[in-house]
């Protein structure tokens, strides 16, 4: 798991900061770990708590090496890269100031765990708890335990996972430090103490291994983030989905579902001929609708698509199916339903098809708002489709977080970063990705919740024009 795991700790002399660093290096010799030196940090706290010794021997990281996946666990006390020791100081600081869980229900399953971070500091598991102290202030040290990451989805999918085993390595602490508190107690009672004033004789803060009273607490640290780095990357896979989320039933076999166009008996042998063949799946993708509208109208017809705006394709079906094939792309599996490849009757175009081809000796009703018109004329240039396209509707100012990404990965397949056949594929993971944003909104059984949801699964304002069309196709 491409994940940072950090313990930290709010020293009484120095403020919050990170004490105990573990993280995944790759392709790294273990020999080239032995003489790690730790980054120089300006002025260098002195108190034991901050200032301790990993082991017996005074080393300055602790490591360890899965040989089967050949990645190596390293343990320090600052992240081994600048980088990164620079993200993990900020999310110590929040962790223990700011970014704090006040439900003290410790029952709770989710208490006492906070998400937070952007794409810029990346993202942060936060768990912060209390371990019992006699000569601290509150008679207790406050303690947090982070991980980081720059997937936020990943780390919202493992967040069951990552709690339920970081709440039990703080348990073990706490319990540790139960232990010595009890032990102190019977030489010196709480009365003596407040009598005497003890607790601000020795103002230096103790280290971890000093409340635990565990010699090896380090080491057992470092067995536990790496184990969690390790099975936190089997525990979940990230794949392309086709809507078998949790709450929705089972499907018959591994496959997507089948794609439920509606066309013409005449349009099917035309249908099955590009579908079939695999050698046509680069053909029509995104990029071949570009080709034949005007490269101002791209944007528009995929946002019509997009958002639920009617589209009328008019030519020969032999000009309009290899489009409509391409339009398909644009919106998730389950919504297919809405296309009419050639429709026969005039009866179609009124019924809640969104997305319809008919030939040329049907009527169809005028370009509006709510009606975007493709006319594939009889002319040609060069071999190329000549079309006309009406919609007097205007773009918003901001478009949707979907057709945004969807533009710079046309615009890449022309700059020749990837081909039509990756094209495909990005349009693919884009869709599914929202078509499950979408899922789980629907899910939200009040505003206020859905509002929450939408903070995290990043849904902007500009995006609620295509949230309320596929809303109601999607369940």
């Amino acid at each position: 798991m491409n994940a940072v795991i950090a313990l930290c700790h709010f020293c009484e002399a120095h403020g919050p900061c990170a004490i105990f660093c573990t993280q995944t290096l790759r392709d790294t010799k273990i020999e080239d770990l032995v003489n790690l030196e730790q980054p120089q940090q300006p002025g260098q706290k002195t108190c034991s708590a901050c200032n301790y010794t990993l082991g017996r021997n005074n080393n300055n990281a602790i490591y360890s090496k899965d040989t089967e996946s050949g990645a190596t666990f390293v343990s320090t006390k600052v992240a081994t890269l600048q980088e990164v020791a620079n993200l993990v100081k900020q999310a110590a600081v929040r962790s223990l100031s700011c970014e704090i869980n006040t439900n003290k229900d410790n029952n709770d399953g989710d208490g006492g765990f906070v998400f937070f971070g952007d794409s810029t500091r990346g993202h942060i598991l936060s768990h912060t708890f209390r371990v019992s102290d006699l000569q601290a202030r509150g008679y207790y040290q406050l303690f947090s335990i982070i991980v980081l990451m720059k997937d936020k989805y990943f780390l919202l999918n493992t967040k069951p996972f990552l709690a339920e085993h970081i709440r039990k390595i703080s348990m073990e602490l706490q319990a540790g430090a139960q232990r010595t508190k009890a032990a102190e107690e019977l030489n010196y009672s709480a009365r003596q103490r407040r009598l005497s004033g003890a607790q601000f004789l020795m103002p230096t803060p103790r280290s971890l291994l000093e409340l635990t009273g565990e010699e090896h607490v380090f080491a057992q640290l470092h067995s536990h983030f790496a184990w969690i780095l390790l099975a936190g990357s089997r525990f979940l896979t990230e794949h392309i989905t086709f809507g078998n989320l949790p709450w929705l039933p089972p499907q018959s076999s591994g496959r997507p579902p089948a794609q439920r166009l509606t066309y013409n008996s005449s349009t099917l042998p035309m249908i099955q001929m590009y579908e079939d063949d695999p050698e046509q799946e680069g053909f029509f993708s995104l990029r071949h609708i570009k080709k034949v509208v005007h490269k101002d109208d791209f944007a528009t017809i995929c946002y019509c698509a997009l958002t639920g705006v009617k589209i009328i394709v008019r030519g020969a079906p032999e000009r309009t199916v290899l489009f409509m094939m391409c339009l398909k792309k644009l919106l998730p599996d389950p919504m297919h339903q809405l296309m009419r490849i050639d429709a026969q009757h005039q009866h179609s175009i009124s019924s809640e098809y969104k997305i319809i081809s008919v030939s040329n000796d049907i009527a169809v009703p005028m370009a509006s708002s709510s009606v975007f018109r493709i006319d594939f004329l009889d002319k040609h240039v060069n071999g190329n489709d000549i079309v006309s396209v009406k919609w007097p509707g205007e773009l918003p100012r901001k478009l949707p977080d979907l057709l945004v990404k969807l533009l710079k990965a046309v615009k890449a397949v022309e700059e020749k970063t990837f081909t039509e056949l990756v094209l495909n594929k990005q349009t693919k993971v884009l869709i599914e990705e929202w078509k499950n944003k979408v899922i789980c909104l629907n899910q939200a059984k009040s505003g206020s919740v859905q509002a929450k949801l939408k903070k995290v699964l990043g849904v902007q304002p500009q995006d609620q024009s295509l949230i309320n069309y596929w809303s109601t196709h999607l369940h």
